[in-house]
């Protein structure tokens, strides 16, 4: 295996450090409903998404690494280099997997879905996950 080395010039580097000290990594989850990330002609644009996990349990440090992190660390890299980013995810909210945790602690499977999406949307943030926006695949626009 070979490693190359990528050149940075002064610009970049000046760019990426503005970008860090004026756009703080610290997000709220919802970000995106009061500043929505949108693509600019002439700019390189960039999607990020991650696995979407089921709100069936409580994420823990292997679901991040395995879900979330590598796609954080991209967008972080995005933004750093100064490109117009969109890192979004949300909770899977159908399937067996709802329906089974909704039976086994006896409650509604929407109820199961607020009660997990409001754990994992806090565990993400605890963790500084920079999504743009976290969603759910119960919303009204996600199921239009």
């Amino acid at each position: 295996m070979s490693l190359t080395t990528v050149e940075v010039d002064e610009f970049e580097l000046l760019n990426s450090k503005n970008s860090w000290i004026s756009k703080s990594c610290l997000k709220d989850i919802n970000r995106v409903e009061c500043q929505p990330v949108l693509p600019v002609k002439g700019e390189k644009n960039v999607l990020v998404t991650s696995a979407l996990p089921y709100v069936n349990n409580v994420p823990h440090l292997g679901n991040i690494i395995g879900c979330v992190l590598s796609a954080d660390v991209f967008a972080r890299y995005c933004r750093l280099r100064g490109w117009n980013t969109l890192y979004i995810s949300g909770t899977d909210e159908y399937g067996t997997a709802t329906e089974t945790k909704a039976l086994e602690e006896k409650l509604t499977p929407q109820q199961i879905c607020d009660k997990y999406f409001k754990i994992h949307s806090e565990i993400y943030t605890w963790f500084n996950i920079s999504f743009d926006h976290f969603g759910r695949t119960t919303s009204p626009k996600q199921t239009e």
